[in-house]
């Protein structure tokens, strides 16, 4: 409404304007993410399916696959959107995007057990018993509180 208000805009003009900015901060993630990490840190990751539910409930039918690498500590991150979340695809931006020696915490996803053959320390958390590990502490819940207020937004309209 305040760029209606303020510019004279239409709506339609307003969501275009918003998908545009949007898409640019997102190549700007894309193109200008660093490799981050490295031994001594700890990098925690997640992926998450933005899109639509049919008839707004249930599982998200169709979408797109976003998957975050957010470093502890300095509040580095590199977001990237992929195709799927199959180990295939996610091992190859993780090597590209986080640095040898890392401390990788994930959730228990089939696709990162591979981690454990690789450089990287690997610590899990087993979403289904707990939400942080009772043991070692290893949790990922910045990154799915992040998802959550993003999609809460997302489904409100305000982007």
């Amino acid at each position: 409404m305040f760029l209606e208000k303020q510019l004279d805009w239409t709506p339609n003009i307003v969501v275009d304007w918003k998908n545009f900015m949007r898409d640019v901060c997102i190549e700007d993630l894309i193109v200008n993410s660093e490799p981050i990490g490295g031994p001594g840190t700890i990098v925690k990751i997640d992926e998450s399916k933005f899109g639509k539910r049919k008839y707004n409930c249930g599982r998200i039918l169709t979408g797109q696959w976003i998957f975050v690498m957010f470093e502890t500590g300095t509040n580095k991150a590199v977001v990237v959107v992929v195709p799927d979340r199959t180990t295939v695809t996610l091992l190859p931006i993780i090597q590209q995007y986080i640095l040898p020696g890392t401390t990788i915490h994930s959730d228990e996803w089939a696709s990162y057990a591979i981690l454990q053959y690789t450089t990287y320390v690997h610590h899990t958390v087993n979403h289904s018993q707990n939400l942080v590990d009772p043991h070692t502490g290893v949790h990922t819940q910045g990154i799915e509180i992040s998802w959550g207020s993003v999609k809460k937004r997302l489904r409100k309209g305000q982007t």
